[in-house]
């Protein structure tokens, strides 16, 4: 369920709608209110700006990769299916959630990195069905999965993204 000021794995901000299952008159009304009042923060030029950089360069890639052949190497252009679900987990990301470097990759799918640092990273494939294939690092531990993006970004993602923050802010502070 999403609230005004989530915390989720040490960051904060909006977040995607409420998934409530309530089916009462009261909460689907609070559902409701809560969209509006999500909607009207991320049209604020302040809490919008970040995604709308990461929203542009994914737009930009669209019309660079648009083709077959695209990088020289024979790659298929981005699959607009791909892009459209990218758009979703961007638009899924806390607000305060660190932006990935957008890139296409060779089959058409959607590429999305963070770089933290020496072996802290997180890299997430997007494909035209939604199905995201993502690795991550942290230190010597190596993590993979598929999960799919439906109403928010997966779980496991999300973790994962929380643990590299918190252990970069966590290195960032002990290091001062």
């Amino acid at each position: 369920m999403s609230t005004l000021a989530p915390t989720i794995e040490g960051m904060s901000g909006l977040i995607l709608p409420a998934r409530s299952t309530a089916q009462s008159e009261p909460a689907k009304r609070l559902d409701i209110m809560r969209e509006r009042i999500r909607k009207h923060g991320l049209e604020s030029y302040v809490m919008r700006n970040p995604a709308e950089r990461a929203l542009t360069e994914l737009d930009e890639l669209r019309a660079e990769a648009s083709h077959k052949g695209w990088d020289g190497y024979g790659s298929q252009p981005l699959n607009p299916a791909s892009f459209d679900f990218a758009i979703r987990f961007l638009n899924a990301l806390p607000s305060a959630a660190p932006l990935p470097d957008v890139s296409a990759d060779g089959d058409g799918e959607v590429s999305l990195d963070w770089v933290f640092g020496e072996r802290k990273a997180l890299t997430v494939s997007v494909g035209p069905t939604g199905r995201c294939i993502f690795a991550w690092m942290l230190g010597q531990r190596t993590y993979r999965g598929t999960d799919w993006i439906d109403d928010e970004i997966p779980d496991e993602i999300v973790s994962a993204l929380g643990k590299l923050v918190r252990d970069k802010a966590g290195r960032a502070t002990r290091s001062t």
